[in-house]
């Protein structure tokens, strides 16, 4: 599996972080996954448009397997794996098809999603985070 990502960076006044870390700590474990989770959605949407766009595929297969499940096709399970590493949240995400790793190389779609999408990431970012939060 390829190790390649982005870091989300979202800042609290500290007077706020502080308060919430005493007095809502789990509204802040909420915001860190909502973050994560939301942008995953905004990387996988972005690596479907990428493949629909440039007709890389033939089969929904490969499309509907990318990311997160959009209640389709129960034959291809997307990778979707959240995971809490000391201060970080780390999603493990991707495509669970056997040729999803020759696509990649040929055609960099998940880099390419990656690179593309990393403002609208930030921006949804920040927006679980006023939304969790109530800020």
């Amino acid at each position: 599996m390829a190790r390649a990502g982005i870091n989300i960076h979202v800042e609290l006044d500290r007077r706020a972080l502080n308060w919430f870390q005493r007095e809502a700590p789990q509204k802040l474990e909420t915001a860190k996954k909502r973050v994560v989770e939301a942008s995953g959605m905004v990387w996988a949407d972005r690596a479907k448009s990428i493949t629909r766009e440039e007709n890389h595929i033939d089969t929904g297969l490969y499309i509907n397997s990318i990311g997160y499940s959009t209640g389709g096709s129960p034959s291809g399970k997307p990778i979707n794996e959240i995971q809490n590493e000391g201060n970080q949240t780390v999603l493990k995400i991707g495509a669970d098809v056997a040729y999803a790793i020759y696509l990649e190389k040929s055609y960099a779609i998940f880099a390419r999603a990656l690179d593309t999408s990393q403002e609208r990431m930030q921006n949804v970012a920040a927006t679980q985070v006023i939304n969790t939060l109530g800020l």
